[in-house]
């Protein structure tokens, strides 16, 4: 009974917050800005109208909808294109990496190489790239193997669902390879092999059976992320799901309904699998997080040993060679960026007509690379132009984003973790572990919308102020949930004994943060810095399909052959959203630069982070394979050279007096 009492209790609160974000176009309705009066009435109004059936209705054509009858349909082609991939890529997963603990750990490395690859890849490019994929191969054949877009009423299935399955697949190999790496270094693994059991039994009976549980848990961060690309899948490949339906009627009763519908069946299957089957609220082992006084007698001030510390720490992720290049790479492209701004005159150049030597019309905008290096865009602006200047706002403004996610969660999770009872550590995580079932990109699309797309009138607030919205709405929509996680490695570090030594002699709270946990989670929050960084980077991509773009979208609202939306800062999401059908026209040079720029830079993050795991593992005395470092490499081989020499009279000492005479 308890059990059922708390499942609909945060499935209320769950339902409760979508009404706070599905109200949220008030603030800013009618050209006001950050409406707070506007707001509670068009969120009471929302209330109102989800307990009164007759206003559940969506606006089709002018023309009223059953709501939930309308939806049901696309609801369901949806559901059934998310879900079949996200099954196709957890069980792929699964297969292969079974299969990849039987091989060498060459072949292991070659593997993880390529699906970091993968990874980087963007959803948007991947998902074009099957399409042509499917265009080239009827070209040369004249078999269409399969529908690469959804026209009219007809459905695409194949190509959506390996376009979703590509996420579920790479994550979840990784962690599963990880998770049985270290089963397998367990002791009743050893066990077994004693005993004469074949590795395919261990692996099958055992270890898979102990790792089901984690593999559950971590499988929400899949499901979160994967839900994010939904909304972009559905709009490549022109299906008509549930997120197209998002963007015909944007009031807010359309968008709670629809973020219902897509809330509830995850929910139902998370939340009580971990209350019903998993039981997590009979905590078998409680562990003491009560601290001693806070503050007590601690010196913050910096010492010669620690500046020494630190700037060995900084040393050693300098010395890794994987570290280096990611930062490099994307330290020199902001410097370059900036540099360029200062000094170019125009920023970006325009070419409308280019004509030859002798006078005549060769090509008009947009221009091809053959005439313009990376060619132009449908205005005749340079593309090489626009990345160069719109480098320093894409990535700092992600590293901005990144480092205040970090920072912010981190802050947080101090008091979440040592003054909060343990009940009510586990009601937030409930709560907050809803945010896994709900879209970013439809969130931040709806928050989002309102402030940076232009109204006919002009834009009623400033640069400045667009900016500082968009960075609070991408911070705030992660920051619950690495509270969460870095509550969760707090309390497995208070676990350890030398934490228990520290509270025994005395030790405040704060000597304990500073000194012990601290250290320890460092390279923890480098990775999740990174991870926050390259999350960023999609959200600016899916943003700028729909043209959302960083600081405000400028729109022509002129009746006749109006200019495409424009970004004002020249950020690379802005060319992504003036370019997005540019493949089907063959004007390829629009979006592949610019895509090819964002995965540079996403795998140069994955390099720091990579780097920032070899660091760490090595500084706790964890092997890492095949290290890489700039001294190994530049590092002179000598051969190795053994002089023999014969041993002298005084090598040897006696100890009885007759061997001395002898």
């Amino acid at each position: 009974m308890y059990e059922n009492v708390k499942f609909v209790v945060y499935y209320i609160m769950g339902l409760a917050g979508i009404l706070f974000i599905s109200a949220s176009p008030a603030l800013f309705s009618g050209g006001s800005f950050f409406d707070v009066s506007h707001y509670f009435l068009e969120l009471q109004q929302l209330v109102a109208a989800i307990f009164n059936p007759a206003e559940w209705v969506y606006m089709y054509k002018d023309r009223p909808e059953p709501l939930l009858e309308f939806l049901w349909e696309p609801y369901q082609y949806s559901m059934t294109v998310f879900v079949g991939g996200l099954l196709l890529g957890i069980g792929l997963a699964f297969l292969l990496a079974l299969g990849t603990m039987f091989l060498p750990g060459s072949a292991k490395l070659i593997i993880g190489r390529l699906l970091n690859v993968l990874e980087a890849v963007p959803d948007l490019l991947l998902a074009f790239c099957l399409q042509l994929f499917v265009v080239w191969f009827y070209k040369q054949t004249d078999i269409q193997i399969v529908s690469f877009t959804a026209l009219g009423q007809d459905k695409v299935y194949i190509l959506p669902i390996i376009a979703i399955s590509v996420l579920p697949l790479v994550t979840m190999y990784k962690i599963i390879l990880m998770l049985m790496d270290e089963e397998m270094a367990k002791s009743y693994v050893q066990m077994a092999k004693s005993k004469g059991l074949e590795k395919a039994v261990i692996l099958n009976v055992h270890v898979t059976r102990n790792i089901v549980k984690s593999l559950f848990f971590h499988s929400k961060i899949i499901l979160w992320g994967s839900l994010s690309s939904l909304l972009i899948i559905e709009y490549i490949f022109n299906m008509n799901g549930i997120t197209s339906f998002f963007r015909g009627d944007f009031r807010p009763i359309v968008s709670a309904m629809i973020l219902f519908m897509i809330f509830t069946p995850f929910f139902i299957i998370y939340q009580g699998t971990e209350l019903f089957i998993f039981k997590d609220h009979k905590v078998s082992k409680e562990t003491s997080l009560s601290m001693n006084r806070f503050i007590g007698d601690f010196n913050m001030k910096p010492s010669g040993k620690w500046l020494k510390q630190t700037f060995a720490t900084i040393g050693a992720h300098f010395k890794n060679l994987k570290f280096l290049i990611g930062f490099m790479i994307i330290s020199g492209t902001v410097c370059v960026s900036m540099v360029y701004s200062i000094t170019a005159d125009p920023l970006v150049d325009k070419f409308y007509h280019i004509t030859n030597e002798e006078g005549r019309l060769v090509s008009a905008a947009p221009h091809s690379p053959e005439y313009v290096f990376l060619g132009t865009d449908a205005l005749g602006y340079s593309i090489f132009d626009q990345l160069l200047a719109g480098a320093k706002y894409t990535i700092l403004f992600a590293l901005a984003i990144a480092f205040l996610r970090m920072s912010i969660g981190f802050l947080l999770a101090i008091p979440y973790t040592f003054f909060l009872h343990s009940r009510i550590q586990r009601s937030v995580e409930k709560i907050v572990d809803g945010m896994h079932f709900l879209p970013m990109t439809i969130i931040a699309f709806l928050l989002l919308t309102p402030v940076l797309w232009m109204p006919p009138g002009g834009f009623t607030s400033t640069q400045t102020e667009r900016i500082i919205y968009q960075g609070l709405i991408l911070v705030l929509l992660a920051v619950p949930l690495i509270v969460t996680l870095f509550g969760s490695e707090m309390k497995l570090l208070m676990q350890e004994e030398y934490v228990v030594s520290t509270k025994v002699l005395g030790g405040s709270s704060l000597h304990l943060l500073w000194k012990h946990l601290l250290p320890h989670l460092s390279a923890r929050m480098g990775i999740v810095f990174g991870q926050q960084f390259i999350q960023t980077l999609l959200i600016f991509i899916h943003l700028g399909v729909f043209n959302i773009y960083f600081g405000g979208t400028n729109v022509d609202y002129s009746p006749m052959q109006a200019d495409p939306p424009t970004s004002t800062t020249y950020e690379w999401s802005g060319l992504i959203g003036a370019a997005k059908d540019s493949l089907m026209t063959g004007r390829w040079w629009f979006i592949i630069p610019v895509l090819l720029c964002f995965m540079g830079i996403i795998l140069s993050m994955q390099l720091i982070i990579q780097g920032i795991k070899e660091v760490q593992h090595k500084r706790v005395g964890i092997p890492v394979s095949n290290p890489m470092g700039w001294k190994k490499i530049f590092r002179r081989r000598k051969p190795a050279e053994r002089r023999v020499e014969a041993p002298s009279d005084e090598s040897f000492v006696f100890i009885n007096s007759e061997h001395r005479a002898q």
